[in-house]
């Protein structure tokens, strides 16, 4: 997931992460909160397990970043579409989700 700046770091601190060498991460044994996205009016939500990227000893790395390129955005990404079947209607330029 990446996102501004702002929002990335906000979402970090309601998660409880911290930003080690660049990246996110939580303690393996943290309880830490599901993070949603509405899309369409619907809500998509990410647990721990699907925020988690990699762990190392007890320490597990978010999939989540900060980009910055002048206009505010996101880009779900690997860690979304590992949970959410992603459909792309090229033809009728739309997205579909599903689970």
């Amino acid at each position: 997931l990446a996102g501004p700046k702002r929002e990335v770091q906000a979402i970090a601190a309601m998660l409880g992460a911290e930003k080690v060498q660049g990246v996110y991460t939580v303690s393996c044994e943290a309880k830490v909160p599901n993070l949603a996205f509405s899309l369409g009016g619907r809500d998509f939500d990410l647990s721990k397990e699907d925020l988690v990227v990699d762990r190392v000893g007890d320490i597990c790395v978010l999939g989540l970043e900060s980009i910055d390129i002048g206009m505010p955005m996101w880009i779900l990404g690997d860690v979304f579409m590992r949970k959410y079947y992603v459909q792309f209607d090229w033809v009728q330029r739309r997205l579909g989700f599903a689970l």
